[in-house]
């Protein structure tokens, strides 16, 4: 198995000696390069042109021809996008790692680029929404907090759902937790789903209080730097998987988070179990198919635990 560091080392010895080759174990040859244009590069044989996939704004793909072997060329087009473009390369490597044929690799392989292709296809051009800032540092934080007291990293991110149809933002084997971001001077929280909070399992509450900051104040945190603390915590493949879900919920780095800065004022976690206020579908008439409410913070203290 390759990791980040070993890739990136690989992509620096490039320069002066040319194409290098990702693993001699591995059953596809695969190279990486540094072209012409200096853009990082990786080079996957295949036995003829390839035509699923063509450039975006993220990569430039293109079919390449060296002696009598064929390769797609999948190329980094934006700077900013290399965190993202190296775990890209890693899932390709690894995903098709343990196939005794060329054929299943590679077959194996595309599917991986599927995912990422659909992802990096049209990269965010312009920041998120302020209410979206908000909501993604909350969920961040709450990773951030749960790696930091031990929790296994690659749990911690594969519980995080990010589908726009989830209706829980982190599920584990044998629980689950909800996060909410609000203002400090907000006494309530708002419940955008009948499913957020009516489970059969008992979960977490966890509601973070957040302040923007004045454009003059350099102190809080931006999304970029909590990004970059979450992926501090963690290794290679939990970052990979985490770089997928960031791209999901449309965040890639981008220079202009750094001018929003916000500061945690305070959280609390709440034990949700079958008497906390909450509507579940076994009240409502079968004719009521969606629906969203608030909650009073200071009429659910009985239910206040320690995170």
């Amino acid at each position: 198995m390759k990791t980040y560091d070993e890739l990136r080392q690989q992509w620096n010895s490039c320069h002066g000696y040319g194409q290098v080759l990702v693993d001699s174990t591995h059953p596809l040859r695969m190279y990486l390069n540094i072209n012409a244009c200096g853009n990082k590069e990786i080079l996957i044989p295949v036995k003829r042109t390839e035509k699923r996939f063509k450039s975006t704004a993220a990569i430039g793909i293109r079919n390449y021809e060296n002696k009598d072997s064929k390769y797609l060329a999948i190329e980094l087009l934006q700077p900013m996008l290399e965190s993202e473009y190296v775990c890209l390369c890693y899932d390709l490597v690894e995903t098709s790692r343990s196939y005794s044929s060329r054929a299943e690799s590679l077959k194996a392989l595309f599917e991986a680029l599927k995912k990422w292709y659909c992802l990096l296809a049209d990269p965010q051009r312009n920041i998120l929404p302020e209410r979206e800032i908000r909501g993604l540092l909350g969920e961040l934080k709450y990773m951030l907090d749960e790696l930091v007291s031990g929790r296994d990293e690659l749990a911690v991110v594969s519980a995080w759902k990010t589908h726009k149809d989830a209706s829980r933002d982190f599920v584990f084997d044998d629980t689950w937790s909800e996060v909410k971001t609000i203002e400090s001077t907000k006494d309530y929280i708002t419940i955008s789903s009948i499913d957020q909070l009516d489970h059969d399992t008992p979960g977490t509450l966890i509601v973070f209080k957040l302040d923007k900051l004045g454009e003059t104040d350099s102190t809080g945190i931006s999304l970029n730097s909590m990004v970059e603390s979450v992926k501090n915590e963690i290794g290679f493949q939990a970052e990979t998987e985490l770089n997928q879900k960031l791209l999901s919920r449309g965040y890639s780095y981008n220079e202009q988070y750094d001018h929003l800065r916000f500061l945690f004022k305070g959280v609390n976690y709440y034990h949700v179990a079958d008497d906390f206020p909450c509507i579940t579908r076994d009240i409502l008439s079968p004719a009521i198919i969606r629906a969203d409410y608030d909650i009073r913070l200071n009429q659910i203290e009985r239910w206040h635990i320690n995170g």
